[in-house]
């Protein structure tokens, strides 16, 4: 090994490796911080998740679309009443799922119905008018 002193800056290094410890905040795996400043696990509403469902899938007419908005109003009043509580009650975004598929979904049922009406008195307007072009047999 060469003797390095003679060199301008060739001294030797020495390391010193320091600890750094970071302070993260409690945050529960949704982004909200339970009262305390515990960790808390949030939960949803399921009154959310259930006027999505029925405004998603449309199976009875009206009936489910009329259900699916009372879950969803229902829902959005008991998660605004948790948050003034401090408790963690998650799900508005569900409902308001909820609330937007189950309005679409009645105002195209109610569409139907009206089209299917318009379509029956025109055509039944249609017949009677035929009708006089029959000859009648006795």
């Amino acid at each position: 090994m060469s003797d390095l002193t003679h060199v301008p800056y060739a001294r030797p290094v020495q390391t010193t490796v320091t600890r750094v410890e970071a302070q993260l905040p409690l945050v529960s795996p949704v982004g909200v911080a339970a009262a305390g400043g515990t960790l808390g696990r949030c939960r949803t509403d399921g009154f959310a998740v259930a006027s999505a469902i029925c405004g998603m899938t449309a199976i009875i007419p009206f009936v489910s679309q009329v259900i699916g908005l009372g879950f969803a109003v229902v829902s959005l009043t008991r998660i605004r009443r948790a948050r003034r509580a401090g408790i963690g009650l998650v799900g508005a975004k569900w409902a308001a799922v909820g609330m937007i598929s189950s309005g679409f979904a009645l105002i195209c049922w109610v569409g139907i119905f009206v089209a299917m009406g318009l379509l029956n008195s025109s055509l039944s307007h249609s017949v009677d008018s035929l009708n006089v072009l029959l000859p009648v047999t006795p």
